[in-house]
């Protein structure tokens, strides 16, 4: 009896640590034809797929399975928030940087991938609104991976 009760707590354990999937979505600036993305998971993601519960200052993670149908020699990526709800996107939560860092270059077109970004959001009201992320060919704007999920801030 015993043995029972321990494998299903070891079961509810690895449930719950396990990253979840997001609904992610296209987002508007960016042309959808440039990129394909497979799914999105955030660890840890409370209540999702369709809101991850986040605490201002911790540490979070985000895994991207994602087809380019661009080639690129150098990669930029970045992370912004709206949490005005202008669909501006003002609020960086990673500035651009070097997206080679986190995926082997040159990306090649049509070759499925996958990357892990970390990320904190930095003190802020509590409330709902989405988040951006944009991986993007460094030479040429244009050719980008972008999409958006949701999140609820908690304090």
């Amino acid at each position: 009896m015993d043995a029972r009760l321990l494998l299903v707590a070891l079961c509810f354990v690895s449930v719950f640590s396990e990253p979840e999937y997001v609904i992610k979505k296209r987002c508007k600036d960016v042309d959808a034809e440039q990129c394909r993305i497979n799914n999105v998971k955030v660890d840890p993601c409370p209540r999702s797929p369709n809101l991850c519960i986040i605490k201002p200052e911790k540490s979070y993670s985000i895994s991207v399975d994602f087809t380019p149908k661009f080639s690129a020699k150098s990669l930029k990526l970045a992370m912004y928030s709206d949490e005005k709800k202008t669909n501006l996107f003002e609020t960086a939560v990673r500035a651009p940087q070097d997206g080679c860092g986190l995926l082997t270059c040159p990306l090649q077109a049509e070759e499925r991938r996958n990357f892990d970004v970390h990320f904190q959001l930095a003190k802020m009201s509590p409330g709902k609104f989405p988040i951006k992320m944009k991986l993007w060919n460094e030479e040429d704007e244009s050719q980008a991976c972008c999409f958006t999920f949701n999140v609820k801030v908690r304090k």
